[in-house]
């Protein structure tokens, strides 16, 4: 097998693609968007949850100037006489107590007065606690939310008042009022949290239909770069001075690179978008969001939010890159030399869609068999279909790199599943090679894969 001359073929379809206006607007606004999503996913938090995280910080430095809450008034019924002094130095706001036939007539001051002020009724009915609250109406500046946060300290405190007036010793009252966690898992099954719950859905489906898109868009180039060449008469022409296979060869690499050289880009602007808006974003904040949780008694189920989030991203290194790489490199190739076979079975351009049929098929079987089996699945593990397909030369490419990262393969497998689809490359390889030289100058009516075997057989 000559493969003399593919060099020349590799250079000038290269800088043919990456020269062409399509290539580059394409690369510039898919990059501009892939960025602009990182950057507003990292973003955006903050924007959407600005005044809250304002108030956050301000408390941890000591500054509540932003909190609208200057005073509280407490009616209670209760009987039960709580200390609202914590809650006060909390907010730092003044806590005032008055009679509780005096909630009507402040009711009424509350509505028309200028000052921020919240008053709480606290009353019990038939062994359950009520606290109805009320806040200055439209003459103030007083915020709703924050509100709610005095409303929550205030409700914790009644709860306690309550338990320890019926004997709950004071060293147990943070386990009376912690609540009961609760997890249903099968035996022998490691419990998943809420986010990664979300992770395990999503990212399979997203690298499988991303990965699909870039395979399958530019091996269906190497065929119409086939077709266009035959269809134009320049395949005769390339064949007086290089050999069939050195022009599939050097087609189907060239615009591997093209693909590989604008995914990377793509990937490099996501990551771009991300870390230039790192300063300005949500995990900038993290920390002191953590630590205000941990005031709060929420410390663990933060932290354990931090953790999941903070896992998702330590899986992404430089061996989940190589791995994605690889395994875009090798689906790339096996698709691109049937797209190579195809467009070398027609000789007139309105044949091309009918020629890429088989390969359009076979590409979305591989997608759904990589796609379908994580649609309902949201714990970690691998169903029978997902694990088949990472084997499967067709369906390998769109669902190894999120399961190599996600933990659901090993590296052991990975490299096996790898091997698999290097091997059927080969043989594939082997095949066209043996086939498109004797298809490459046939004009006339649109071969079959049948017709292909049958005139290398007859040419041997």
């Amino acid at each position: 097998m000559k493969t003399k001359g593919w060099k020349s073929i590799f250079s000038f379809t290269f800088l043919q693609k990456i020269k062409t206006k399509s290539f580059i607007i394409s690369t510039t606004i898919i990059s501009l968007i892939i960025a602009l999503i990182a950057a507003t996913a990292n973003i955006l938090p903050v924007v959407l949850l600005e005044d809250e995280i304002n108030k956050i910080e301000g408390a941890l430095e000591g500054d509540t100037s932003v909190f609208t809450v200057d005073k509280l008034l407490v009616a209670d019924e209760t009987g039960l006489n709580p200390d609202f002094s914590v809650t006060a130095a909390s907010f730092n706001l003044t806590a005032e107590s008055i009679d509780p036939s005096e909630v009507t007539a402040k009711i009424d001051e509350l509505a028309e007065t200028s000052e921020n002020i919240m008053l709480a009724h606290l009353s019990m009915h038939e062994e359950h606690l009520y606290i109805d609250t009320y806040y200055s109406g439209e003459n103030s500046t007083i915020d709703e939310a924050d509100c709610s946060s005095v409303l929550s300290l205030l409700s914790t405190q009644l709860e306690m008042t309550y338990l320890s007036s019926i004997g709950v010793p004071s060293s147990e009252l943070s386990t009376a009022m912690s609540g009961v966690s609760t997890t249903i898992t099968a035996a022998g099954d490691e419990p998943v949290s809420m986010i990664e719950e979300i992770v395990n859905m999503i990212v399979p489906m997203l690298s499988s239909l991303v990965l699909f898109m870039f395979i399958f868009i530019y091996s269906s180039m190497v065929a119409e770069a086939v077709a266009i060449e035959k269809s134009s008469r320049v395949m005769e022409y390339l064949l007086t001075s290089v050999s069939p296979l050195s022009i599939i060869i050097g087609k189907v690499l060239a615009i591997c690179v093209v693909a590989l050289m604008q995914f990377l880009i793509i990937l490099s602007a996501g990551a771009l978008g991300f870390i230039v808006s790192m300063p300005f974003g949500i995990f900038s904040k993290i920390d002191s969001l953590v630590a205000a949780a941990a005031d709060a008694q929420a410390g663990l189920e933060a932290q354990s939010v931090l953790t999941d989030i903070l896992g998702i991203f330590s899986s992404v290194n430089i061996g989940t890159l190589l791995i994605i790489i690889v395994t875009f490199i090798l689906g790339f190739l096996l698709y691109a030399l049937i797209a190579g076979l195809a467009g070398a079975s027609i000789s007139k351009m309105e044949d091309l869609s009918a020629a890429v049929q088989p390969m359009s098929i076979i590409g979305v079987l591989g997608f759904y068999l990589a796609y379908m089996p994580q649609i309902n699945s949201t714990d970690g593990e691998s169903n029978i279909i997902s694990i088949i397909a990472r084997y499967i030369p067709i369906s390998s490419p769109f669902c190894l790199p999120s399961a190599y990262m996600l933990g659901q393969a090993t590296l052991v497998e990975t490299l096996i599943s790898l091997a698999i689809l290097l091997a059927c490359v080969v043989v594939l390889c082997l095949i066209v090679a043996k086939v498109y030289e004797h298809i490459v100058l046939h004009t006339g009516d649109r071969l079959k894969i049948a017709d292909m075997l049958k005139m290398a057989d007859n040419k041997k």
